[in-house]
């Protein structure tokens, strides 16, 4: 065989495995995004007070399960290489993920969930963190809140990347326990292994507001297309 056909049968298996990778990291993606869904579903019924103890602890077992689930998906995702299509692994869309976790926590429980209109959002992280990180918070504001009450997420990104969410409940360290498996403190170390931290405070007017906060070198900026030279 020429070196000629050598070279285009090997071109040939590349261009097979870039197509291959495509189609996992697609699959993955769609997989993880899925586990989320029914995470935060599964939150939800955790959190019903009619639960027994015993029912609740089943949960609790199922949740950690999704999440071990979860990182096996997100630890498999290919890692994008020059040349090769597909979305891109370590970039997450924080408006995106936000709007996701206040549709189906409204879906969830009674009180309303809204995330407020703002520009859109990049920073690079494990997308599956931010959303373990955002479905805890909204599952602790909302059992704050109650079913009457209101929660409202916002994001915003200057030099810093900030979201906030704000409840309407008694104020923080009133209310009833967030039943959210990971816990405040297990969130902030969640953020402290990409450089994020947790600030938590009661509102002036009351309820409470969480707000997570990315530094500069987490944001994620599409560079605008070169235009030519200014006149």
């Amino acid at each position: 065989m020429s070196l000629d056909h050598q070279l285009t049968g090997l071109g040939h298996s590349h261009e097979l495995a870039g197509e291959d990778e495509v189609r996992i990291r697609g699959l993955l993606h769609d997989l993880g995004h899925q586990m989320m869904t029914v995470s935060l579903l599964a939150e939800s019924v955790r959190a019903d007070a009619a639960l027994s103890e015993e029912s609740r602890r089943m949960m609790e077992l199922v949740l950690q399960e999704m999440f071990r689930a979860m990182d096996m998906i997100t630890d498999n995702i290919p890692v994008d290489r020059p040349g090769v299509a597909g979305g891109e692994s370590g970039i997450a869309d924080v408006r995106g993920v936000a709007a996701e976790v206040a549709k189906l926590a409204e879906l969830a429980y009674e009180t309303t969930v809204t995330l407020l209109p703002g520009p859109a959002a990049k920073i690079r992280i494990c997308q599956t963190l931010l959303w373990r990180v955002l479905s805890n918070l909204v599952d602790n504001a909302v059992s704050a809140a109650g079913p009457a009450g209101r929660v409202e997420i916002s994001v915003r990104q200057d030099l810093d990347t900030i979201i906030e969410i704000v409840d309407d409940g008694p104020g923080f360290g009133d209310g009833p326990r967030g039943m959210a498996g990971l816990g405040m403190s297990v969130v902030e170390q969640l953020l402290e292994t990409v450089g994020g931290r947790l600030e938590v405070a009661r509102c002036p007017a009351g309820g409470t507001r969480a707000r997570i906060i990315f530094g500069l070198e987490r944001a994620y900026m599409m560079v605008p297309a070169y235009a030519g030279p200014w006149h």
